[in-house]
């Protein structure tokens, strides 16, 4: 695996590198996660979708309980006033949809998980890992100069990220190399 990159992204090994955060490494061996090697879940990109969802939910919430009778003669009756709540329920749920981002790496390869569904990897099909030029996410670098986008690593992450892209090429290196011998 070659660890292509592109200008906007540097992985050089610094003193401010090294006061990384762990990522995600599995703790529990006898979960179905103890085949992964790493995994990378964006830290600031959930907390900001779990604040904006509770605020959303919140805000339609007391819309629904306060709009009553209106001075322009509308008249909200219970079931647009239930309707109004649940309505911020469902847009909070699909702004959370944001949390599902992750990228599993592991012997078998590479599973990347974006907002909707699971895309599987194998170490063969893998050219690399990098941040495209002004993007907000890694990715996944393919045969054929094809790419995936990887939304789980993510630049406003800082050290982490850059912990993480160290870490994938650290494991993309060892098992390309066994699955060459």
């Amino acid at each position: 695996m070659s660890g292509t990159e592109t200008a906007g992204a540097q992985s050089k090994s610094t003193p401010e590198a090294a006061e990384a955060p762990e990522v995600g490494e599995s703790d529990n061996p006898a979960a179905p996660e103890a085949e992964w090697d790493l995994e990378v879940r964006p830290q600031h990109a959930i907390m900001t979708a779990r604040i904006v969802a509770a605020l959303l939910a919140l805000i339609f919430i007391i819309a629904g309980v306060l709009l009553r009778n209106g001075s322009t003669g509308v008249n909200f009756r219970l079931a647009d006033q239930l309707g109004l709540a649940v309505f911020g329920l469902l847009l909070g749920s699909a702004v959370l949809l944001l949390t599902r981002p992750r990228v599993r790496v592991g012997k078998r390869g590479v599973v990347v998980r974006n907002i909707l569904g699971d895309m599987e990897f194998r170490w063969e099909d893998i050219r690399g890992i990098s941040f495209a030029d002004k993007k907000s996410w890694a990715r996944l670098e393919l045969v054929h100069d094809e790419y995936v986008p990887m939304m789980a690593i993510r630049t406003n992450d800082k050290l982490r990220a850059a912990a993480a892209m160290d870490r994938f090429r650290e494991l993309g290196a060892k098992y390309t190399a066994e699955n060459a011998g």
